[in-house]
Protein backbone atom coordinates (compact mmCIF):
# COMPACT_ATOMS: atom_id res chain seq x y z
CA UNK A 1 0.00 0.00 0.00
CA UNK A 2 2.76 2.50 0.70
CA UNK A 3 4.53 1.60 -2.43
CA UNK A 4 1.19 2.06 -4.19
CA UNK A 5 0.72 5.85 -2.78
CA UNK A 6 4.43 6.68 -3.33
CA UNK A 7 3.88 5.55 -7.25
CA UNK A 8 0.90 8.20 -7.08
CA UNK A 9 2.59 11.14 -5.74
CA UNK A 10 5.44 10.27 -7.87
CA UNK A 11 3.04 10.14 -11.29
CA UNK A 12 1.11 13.19 -9.68
CA UNK A 13 3.55 15.57 -9.27
CA UNK A 14 5.37 14.28 -12.88
CA UNK A 15 2.92 16.54 -15.04
CA UNK A 16 3.41 19.39 -13.13
CA UNK A 17 6.92 19.89 -13.94
CA UNK A 18 6.23 19.57 -17.42
CA UNK A 19 3.72 21.69 -17.82
CA UNK A 20 6.16 24.05 -15.73
CA UNK A 21 9.34 23.16 -18.53
CA UNK A 22 6.41 23.66 -21.63
CA UNK A 23 4.84 27.26 -20.25
CA UNK A 24 9.08 28.05 -20.04
CA UNK A 25 9.73 27.09 -23.35
CA UNK A 26 6.78 28.39 -24.74
CA UNK A 27 7.64 32.06 -22.61
CA UNK A 28 11.09 32.10 -24.31
CA UNK A 29 10.17 31.61 -27.85
CA UNK A 30 7.58 34.30 -27.39
CA UNK A 31 10.41 36.49 -26.16
CA UNK A 32 12.65 35.61 -28.67
CA UNK A 33 9.86 36.23 -31.71
CA UNK A 34 9.67 39.71 -30.27
CA UNK A 35 13.52 39.64 -30.06
CA UNK A 36 13.50 39.35 -33.59
CA UNK A 37 10.67 41.60 -34.84
CA UNK A 38 12.16 44.51 -32.52
CA UNK A 39 15.50 43.39 -34.33
CA UNK A 40 14.23 43.84 -37.89
CA UNK A 41 12.50 47.06 -36.56
CA UNK A 42 15.49 48.08 -35.73
CA UNK A 43 17.76 47.43 -39.07
CA UNK A 44 15.15 48.94 -41.10
CA UNK A 45 15.22 52.47 -39.44
CA UNK A 46 18.79 52.45 -39.52
CA UNK A 47 19.99 54.79 -42.92
CA UNK A 48 21.15 52.82 -45.46
CA UNK A 49 22.57 56.07 -47.34
CA UNK A 50 24.52 59.00 -46.51
CA UNK A 51 22.52 61.54 -45.25
CA UNK A 52 23.89 65.18 -45.36
CA UNK A 53 24.46 67.36 -42.75
CA UNK A 54 23.66 70.56 -42.93
CA UNK A 55 23.47 72.22 -39.69
CA UNK A 56 26.62 73.56 -37.97
CA UNK A 57 27.48 72.52 -34.27
CA UNK A 58 30.60 74.27 -31.24
CA UNK A 59 32.16 70.73 -32.17
CA UNK A 60 32.25 67.93 -34.30
CA UNK A 61 32.72 64.68 -31.93
CA UNK A 62 34.20 61.14 -33.36
CA UNK A 63 33.76 57.79 -31.72
CA UNK A 64 36.45 55.10 -32.62
CA UNK A 65 36.11 51.86 -33.70
CA UNK A 66 34.71 51.84 -37.46
CA UNK A 67 35.60 52.63 -40.64
CA UNK A 68 35.32 55.94 -42.06
CA UNK A 69 34.41 57.82 -39.11
CA UNK A 70 37.74 59.92 -38.93
CA UNK A 71 37.28 60.86 -42.60
CA UNK A 72 33.77 62.26 -41.96
CA UNK A 73 34.60 63.86 -38.82
CA UNK A 74 37.89 65.60 -41.05
CA UNK A 75 35.56 66.42 -43.93
CA UNK A 76 32.79 68.28 -41.59
CA UNK A 77 35.38 69.95 -40.01
CA UNK A 78 37.12 71.35 -43.06
CA UNK A 79 33.26 71.88 -44.45
CA UNK A 80 33.53 74.29 -41.16
CA UNK A 81 30.76 72.87 -39.95
CA UNK A 82 32.33 73.16 -36.53
CA UNK A 83 35.14 75.14 -35.42
CA UNK A 84 37.14 71.82 -33.35
CA UNK A 85 36.89 68.20 -34.17
CA UNK A 86 37.01 66.21 -30.96
CA UNK A 87 38.29 62.26 -31.16
CA UNK A 88 36.87 60.27 -28.04
CA UNK A 89 38.41 56.69 -27.76
CA UNK A 90 41.73 57.34 -28.98
CA UNK A 91 44.19 54.26 -28.23
CA UNK A 92 46.96 55.66 -25.87
CA UNK A 93 49.89 54.78 -28.15
CA UNK A 94 48.43 57.20 -31.14
CA UNK A 95 49.31 60.63 -30.89
CA UNK A 96 47.93 63.82 -33.53
CA UNK A 97 50.95 62.73 -35.82
CA UNK A 98 49.99 59.07 -35.90
CA UNK A 99 45.68 60.10 -36.35
CA UNK A 100 47.32 62.14 -39.57
CA UNK A 101 49.36 59.33 -41.01
CA UNK A 102 46.33 57.06 -40.33
CA UNK A 103 44.13 59.11 -42.62
CA UNK A 104 47.01 60.41 -45.13
CA UNK A 105 47.35 56.32 -45.81
CA UNK A 106 43.89 56.25 -47.33
CA UNK A 107 42.03 59.05 -48.84
CA UNK A 108 41.53 62.11 -46.59
CA UNK A 109 44.53 64.95 -46.01
CA UNK A 110 44.57 66.54 -42.53
CA UNK A 111 46.31 69.86 -42.61
CA UNK A 112 49.39 70.57 -40.60
CA UNK A 113 47.20 73.88 -39.50
CA UNK A 114 43.86 71.48 -38.34
CA UNK A 115 46.08 69.29 -36.45
CA UNK A 116 47.76 72.23 -34.13
CA UNK A 117 44.34 74.36 -34.03
CA UNK A 118 41.43 72.49 -34.49
CA UNK A 119 42.16 68.77 -33.48
CA UNK A 120 41.57 67.31 -29.73
CA UNK A 121 42.25 63.75 -28.66
CA UNK A 122 40.63 62.25 -25.95
CA UNK A 123 42.15 58.83 -24.37
CA UNK A 124 39.62 57.96 -21.69
CA UNK A 125 37.14 56.08 -23.51
CA UNK A 126 36.72 52.16 -23.73
CA UNK A 127 33.27 51.64 -24.74
CA UNK A 128 30.25 53.80 -25.63
CA UNK A 129 29.23 54.59 -21.86
CA UNK A 130 33.21 56.15 -21.78
CA UNK A 131 32.47 58.20 -25.19
CA UNK A 132 29.56 59.70 -23.58
CA UNK A 133 31.37 60.40 -20.03
CA UNK A 134 34.45 61.66 -21.62
CA UNK A 135 32.83 64.12 -23.97
CA UNK A 136 30.49 65.68 -21.44
CA UNK A 137 33.34 66.33 -19.40
CA UNK A 138 35.38 67.71 -22.47
CA UNK A 139 31.87 69.93 -23.28
CA UNK A 140 31.54 71.22 -19.98
CA UNK A 141 35.28 72.52 -19.92
CA UNK A 142 34.67 74.17 -23.08
CA UNK A 143 31.51 76.00 -22.53
CA UNK A 144 30.09 73.99 -25.40
CA UNK A 145 26.31 73.60 -26.15
CA UNK A 146 25.66 71.23 -29.02
CA UNK A 147 27.81 69.12 -31.35
CA UNK A 148 28.18 66.57 -34.51
CA UNK A 149 28.01 63.21 -33.13
CA UNK A 150 30.00 60.55 -35.91
CA UNK A 151 29.82 57.14 -35.59
CA UNK A 152 28.51 54.17 -37.67
CA UNK A 153 24.90 53.92 -39.14
CA UNK A 154 24.01 50.53 -36.74
CA UNK A 155 26.05 52.55 -33.73
CA UNK A 156 24.05 55.69 -33.56
CA UNK A 157 21.16 54.92 -31.73
CA UNK A 158 23.45 53.55 -28.76
CA UNK A 159 25.14 56.27 -28.69
CA UNK A 160 22.52 59.03 -29.12
CA UNK A 161 20.75 57.31 -26.09
CA UNK A 162 24.31 57.39 -24.28
CA UNK A 163 24.83 61.06 -25.17
CA UNK A 164 21.42 61.86 -24.42
CA UNK A 165 20.93 60.31 -20.67
CA UNK A 166 25.36 61.34 -20.00
CA UNK A 167 24.25 65.16 -21.12
CA UNK A 168 20.72 66.16 -21.39
CA UNK A 169 20.97 70.20 -21.67
CA UNK A 170 23.33 69.74 -25.00
CA UNK A 171 22.16 69.25 -28.98
CA UNK A 172 23.20 66.23 -30.44
CA UNK A 173 23.17 66.34 -33.94
CA UNK A 174 23.79 62.65 -35.71
CA UNK A 175 25.91 61.87 -38.67
CA UNK A 176 25.38 58.41 -39.41
CA UNK A 177 28.77 56.72 -41.30
CA UNK A 178 27.89 53.71 -44.09
CA UNK A 179 30.43 51.19 -43.45
CA UNK A 180 31.19 49.63 -46.31
CA UNK A 181 31.51 45.99 -44.91
CA UNK A 182 28.00 46.10 -43.49
CA UNK A 183 25.58 45.59 -46.04
CA UNK A 184 22.15 46.30 -44.76
CA UNK A 185 20.28 45.26 -48.01
CA UNK A 186 19.71 41.48 -47.21
CA UNK A 187 21.41 42.03 -44.16
CA UNK A 188 19.97 39.05 -42.99
CA UNK A 189 21.23 36.56 -45.12
CA UNK A 190 25.15 37.77 -44.68
CA UNK A 191 26.46 35.96 -41.24
CA UNK A 192 28.77 38.44 -40.54
CA UNK A 193 26.26 41.44 -40.97
CA UNK A 194 23.40 39.75 -39.29
CA UNK A 195 26.15 38.88 -36.30
CA UNK A 196 26.70 42.32 -35.98
CA UNK A 197 23.37 43.68 -35.82
CA UNK A 198 22.03 41.76 -33.25
CA UNK A 199 24.84 42.13 -31.45
CA UNK A 200 24.47 46.06 -31.58
CA UNK A 201 20.52 45.46 -31.16
CA UNK A 202 21.08 43.53 -28.16
CA UNK A 203 23.51 45.92 -26.41
CA UNK A 204 20.81 48.95 -27.31
CA UNK A 205 18.40 46.83 -25.68
CA UNK A 206 20.40 46.62 -22.54
CA UNK A 207 21.50 50.68 -22.62
CA UNK A 208 18.30 51.37 -22.92
CA UNK A 209 17.27 48.78 -19.76
CA UNK A 210 20.21 50.80 -18.12
CA UNK A 211 19.02 54.37 -18.84
CA UNK A 212 15.50 53.78 -17.93
CA UNK A 213 16.00 52.09 -14.53
CA UNK A 214 18.57 55.08 -13.55
CA UNK A 215 16.16 57.69 -14.45
CA UNK A 216 13.26 55.73 -11.86
CA UNK A 217 15.76 55.87 -9.43
CA UNK A 218 16.74 59.82 -10.04
CA UNK A 219 13.05 60.11 -10.33
CA UNK A 220 12.18 57.93 -6.79
CA UNK A 221 15.49 60.15 -4.71
CA UNK A 222 13.96 63.87 -5.94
Amino acid sequence: MARRNLFRRSRAHGPRIGGLAWVALLALAAMSIVWAMGLVRFVDALPHAPIATQETADAVVVLTGGSRRLDEGVALLEAKSAPVLFVSGVDERVDAKGLRALLDAGDTRLPDALVECCLVLGYGASDTIGNARETQIWMQVGDRRSLLLVTSNYHMPRAQLEFAHAMPGIRVVPHPVIPQDVRLDGWYRYPGTLALLANEYSKYLFASARVAVVGWFMALAT
